[in-house]
């Protein structure tokens, strides 16, 4: 899939994802990383469900979900 997310700078589906597997962790990485959803914002949408589908399948290591508040 390379799917056209971003019409107004022309930044597809693959582009997103090889920011994310780079490090991106949110869409506002996506945007500084791509500049896709910097223009009209139409795709935002579409760029926060690629982050969000890309992080949940990403394991997380358990010793990292317990968080303490000191």
């Amino acid at each position: 899939m390379n799917s056209l997310v971003c019409f107004c700078n022309g930044i597809t589906e693959n582009e997103i994802l090889t920011a994310l597997k780079k490090g991106a962790q949110s869409t506002s990485d996506i945007q500084r990383m791509t500049r896709a959803g910097t223009s009209c914002g139409k795709c935002l949408a579409v760029i926060d469900s690629l982050v969000e589908e890309y992080l949940a399948k990403i394991p997380v290591d358990p010793q990292q979900k317990i968080k303490f508040d000191l």
